[in-house]
């Protein structure tokens, strides 16, 4: 992991749901085990590679990853693992500090 001045301000929405699974086989919820990296709805303030946030799997692996704002707006990712030693670089979803605006 490294810190990422891109998320010291950051504050998004609500994580809700996260999901992992391989092609023709059924979707484990990792919603609990994202919510760690999430933080406070910041990412911690940190850029994680796929070898932390995605332990033992590699690129035939798909995710999922939903929020929901204040206004109940629902905001999502999806994507594949990456290789081990790339960063997990997910989307900031809009609006965020909604305290600032």
């Amino acid at each position: 992991m490294i810190h990422c001045e891109h998320y010291e301000n950051y504050r998004g929405p609500d994580l809700v749901l996260a999901q992992l699974w391989l092609k023709g086989e059924e979707r484990m919820d990792i919603t609990d085990m994202i919510k760690e990296f999430y933080g406070d709805n910041d990412w911690n303030g940190n850029l994680y590679k796929y070898s932390e946030v995605f332990p033992d799997k590699d690129h035939h692996y798909h995710f999922y990853v939903e929020f929901k704002s204040e206004g109940g707006r629902k905001h999502w990712f999806n994507g594949m693992v990456g290789e081990h030693d790339q960063y997990f670089n997910p989307p900031l979803s809009q609006p965020f500090n909604q305290n600032l605006m």
